[in-house]
């Protein structure tokens, strides 16, 4: 289980508070998990904090987040008009039905029928090796995360910060094998616990290796920087 000896690694290189929280999809209810009623958005908060979350359609406490986390169908007849005016005249995060349409487009490819369950879990408490990792982090810490990841190869992640907490941290990256980085949609961002500095980085499990082999040879790992003295000749010049 080599992402638990990743866990302690990352913690200790970057200073983080908390845990990075293991995302793991699965047929089965995990042992030992909490069988309350939880927002996918809360769910990184408390696994940060040590709690093991397992969210199914029947625990999950947001409609959008059941239908991100492809636990439900997404919400159709009144349902549907019903979610349209909430997000539009009550959480008030676009202005017409025209802007939820552009958003939903981006954003309505969900991963429907994968598993029963998504499991939210400090990362060297997962039994299974999740299929990505989130840190709920600064924006150094958040840098960090990306230098690394582009250490050894050079390509930029293709970031998206459209729609959902939930499809920005889960669903997007789940679907697309891409690093993604998400400030979280503003009703998000009212969570207790959640400071003003927090940001979610989502890494791919199959991206961690990577970073971990990048961190002593990075400075945004680990290494010191050092400046060759033709270069330094050059800045004099």
């Amino acid at each position: 289980m080599e992402w638990r000896e990743y866990s302690a690694r990352l913690k200790q290189v970057l200073r983080l508070e908390g845990s990075p929280v293991a995302v793991i999809f699965s047929m089965e209810p995990p042992a030992g998990a909490s069988s309350r009623k939880c927002r996918v958005c809360n769910a990184f908060l408390l696994a940060r904090d040590g709690e093991t979350v397992d969210i199914s359609a029947e625990s999950s406490a947001c409609p959008g987040g059941t239908w991100f986390l492809g636990l439900g169908e997404q919400p159709t007849g009144e349902r549907a008009k019903a979610h349209k005016d909430f997000l539009i005249n009550g959480e008030k995060l676009f202005c017409s039905l025209g802007v939820y349409y552009r958003i939903m487009t981006e954003t309505s490819r969900v991963p429907t029928g994968l598993a029963d369950h998504v499991v939210f879990c400090p990362l060297e408490r997962a039994e299974l090796a999740p299929e990505m990792v989130v840190f709920v982090c600064n924006a150094e810490q958040g840098c960090r995360l990306v230098q690394l990841d582009m250490y050894s190869t050079g390509i930029s992640p293709k970031i998206s910060m459209a729609g959902a907490t939930c499809y920005q941290a889960v669903s997007y990256p789940l679907l697309t094998g891409e690093l993604n980085v998400s400030l979280m949609d503003y009703t998000s961002r009212r969570m207790p616990g959640l400071k003003a500095s927090d940001l979610l980085v989502t890494v791919p499990y199959h991206r961690l290796h990577g970073i971990m082999r990048s961190i002593e040879g990075c400075t945004a790992g680990t290494a010191k920087m050092e400046i060759p003295e033709a270069f330094r000749h050059s800045l004099d010049a």
